[in-house]
């Protein structure tokens, strides 16, 4: 029997050159520059639109050989799976148990445990009651002082006769993430440093499968640091403990396998897959210089989806940003991925966040089947480029960073903070100008939502002793916080307004109208308008006059299209500044007609491209709401 013959994809349509794909775009930007397409990342890296070429193996390597850029292995995860690790917080003994049970039971393989149970022998107990020590990985994220939460955690272990060598977990020491965070440390930095590498060479004796410190680099990304500068943070910050623990007598290898890298994700999932793979290629380049090969010795990557990205209201989208920060970090290879909860920034997270965000990650592992190829990224122009130029820029500002006198010297003299607060502001203009838009805030905010419960609890970190060093620490930074605390200004008593003056038919008002809408929504204002202005839209007269003053608005935004703007706009911006408008805005751009516009009573010109935080804020002053 004839073997049917294959059909071949594609077959029948012809390639298209650079040159096609050029003049598609061209005709789709109707004379527009197609430079308006290339972004700048925060690093200044240009985005292109298209890739027609990238880094091969030449200079990434193949799976398993330096520079590492593409795994540290030629296999995946143990049967196509990372380590799924949730983290847990709360103060209570009883509920922290609950919840570690819980999620062991449903999935997670791993646990982040911080707060104030792990301070004591007593509640540290509780908290793990019940839990297989020598199955489940117990990762400690201590809040001060990293020696006595380590040594209540081994001393659970010989409490339930769990040998040295089936002991598994982190202890956590992290000075300088911790002197990062909160602006001082309980000791002089060069004792402190000695005392991690003391817990290094001794964990690495007795523990051969535990890990004794953290270099957790999401500080600097979540105070708006950004992807070099994070790169950069980590490795300045692993030189240091690498010398504390060489210092303490340790080998190099040992030194290297006693780290473990917690790096953090963001929604836009290719960055964050470079980033992870411009992690193991940096940190595989400074390890050899210090002795260590990678290929023996590899570190763990965590990833945690960054808290920066994640909006109080509208907290549903936050699904979204995490299972996109979530797949780009297994994507990038993350050895174990923590999903934050949807509605975290309102505290403690209830069991439908804790069970969606284990979940995402339990789901991506059976539908995507990330896990289960090495380096489903590797041969992408595009993220092989990306990988290349931020492992480039972090390699840059590590070397800048070990000239100034390393992590310790320029925490201590804020040298670092400034740099992270240079792009901080950087981005939060952009976000103020919506060039980063924020889906359910900045845009399509709904203002008639139900929040959710506010159940955020105080800090818990150890303050009970004067600290001996002190920096400027690097505060969180929410790039949804301005815009929000205009929405929680408009939510104090009666709902300010604007009121639309549509002016025209439907067909010529509504998508400004629509625009304008959504613009005031995002400081919390509500647009309003009457029956005329919904339907057959204002002419400037009398009707215009008697609907805005019946509003009972204090603003007015006139909406239509620029035909109808050069024929009625400026006649009637006088009749809304005669009926009392405190202030008028028009929605799109004045062009020719600014100076006559604004004569006529006009304050503000709301399109794409204004800052429209400062706009919104503005608005609020005007109102007395702020």
């Amino acid at each position: 029997m004839a073997q049917e013959a294959q059909p071949t994809l594609a077959g029948d349509f012809e390639s298209a050159s650079e040159e096609d794909w050029r003049d598609a775009v061209d005709k789709a930007l109707k004379g527009g520059s197609f430079e308006r397409l290339v972004t700048t990342s925060a690093d200044g890296i240009e985005v292109q639109p298209l890739y027609t070429d990238g880094p091969d193996e030449s200079i990434t390597g193949a799976p398993g050989s330096a520079p590492f850029t593409r795994g540290f292995t030629t296999a995946g995860g143990t049967d196509g799976a990372w380590d799924v690790r949730s983290e847990v917080s709360v103060s209570d003994v009883g509920e922290f148990n609950r919840i570690v049970l819980r999620e062991l039971e449903r999935g997670a393989t791993s646990l982040l445990l911080s707060g104030p149970v792990i301070q004591e022998r007593a509640t540290l107990e509780g908290a793990l009651d019940g839990v297989f020590l020598d199955l489940a990985r117990m990762v400690l994220k201590p809040m001060g002082p990293f020696g006595n939460p380590a040594g209540l955690l081994a001393e659970l272990w010989e409490s339930r006769g769990i040998s040295p060598e089936a002991a598994l977990g982190n202890f956590g020491a992290d000075p300088l993430g911790f002197l990062a965070v909160n602006g001082q440390l309980w000791a002089p930095v060069d004792d402190v440093l000695a005392e991690l590498g003391e817990l290094a060479r001794v964990t690495s004796e007795k523990y051969p499968l535990v890990r004794a410190v953290t270099i957790d680099a999401t500080a600097y990304a979540e105070a708006g640091g950004s992807e070099g500068q994070e790169l950069a943070a980590m490795l300045s910050t692993g030189v240091a403990y690498l010398r504390a623990m060489q210092s303490a007598g340790m080998s190099a290898a040992g030194a290297g396998r006693s780290i473990e890298i917690v790096l953090g994700a963001d929604a836009d999932f290719f960055t964050t897959m470079a980033k992870v793979r411009a992690a193991r290629r940096l940190w595989s380049t400074m390890a050899s210089a210090c002795g260590i090969d990678s290929s023996d010795v590899p570190p763990a990557i965590t990833v945690r989806t960054l808290d920066r990205m994640m909006t109080r209201h509208d907290p549903w989208v936050n699904m979204l940003r995490v299972t996109s920060a979530s797949f780009g970090a297994i994507l990038g290879g993350a050895d174990s991925v923590i999903s934050r909860p949807f509605d975290s920034r309102w505290g403690d997270p209830v069991e439908l966040s804790r069970r969606m965000s284990r979940n995402t990650q339990l789901l991506l592992g059976e539908e995507s089947g990330g896990g289960r190829v090495v380096d489903p990224a590797g041969g992408s122009w595009y993220v092989e480029t990306l990988t290349e130029e931020l492992a480039q820029v972090g390699w840059e500002l590590f070397r800048v960073l070990e000239g100034a006198g390393g992590m310790p010297g320029i925490l201590l003299d804020s040298t670092f903070q400034q740099r992270i607060w240079e792009v901080r502001e950087n981005r939060l203009d952009a976000v103020s100008h919506r060039r980063q838009p924020i889906t359910g805030v900045s845009e399509f905010p709904d203002i008639s939502e139900e929040p959710l419960a506010d159940r955020s609890a105080a800090d818990s970190a150890d303050s009970s002793t004067d600290p001996a060093v002190t920096c400027d620490p690097l505060t969180p930074v929410h790039w949804s916080e301005g815009f929000e605390g205009l929405r929680d200004a408009a939510e104090v008593g009666s709902r300010p307004t604007v009121f639309l003056a549509n002016l025209g038919p439907v067909a010529t008002h509504t998508s400004r109208a629509t625009f304008a809408k959504n613009f005031f929504s995002a400081g919390g204002f509500a647009g309003v308008t009457t029956e005329v202005g919904s339907t057959t839209g204002f002419q400037p007269d009398e009707q215009l006059a008697g609907d805005f003053s019946d509003s009972g608005a204090k603003l007015a935004c006139i909406c239509s299209s620029d035909a109808e703007y050069a024929a009625s706009a400026v006649q009637a911006a006088k009749i809304l500044k005669s009926a009392g408008a405190d202030r008028i805005y028009l929605a799109g751009k004045p062009g020719d007609d600014e100076s006559e516009l604004s004569a006529a009573g006009v304050d503000e010109f709301i399109h794409v491209g204004v800052d429209a935080l400062a706009i919104l804020t503005d608005a609020h002053e005007q109102i007395g709401t702020l």
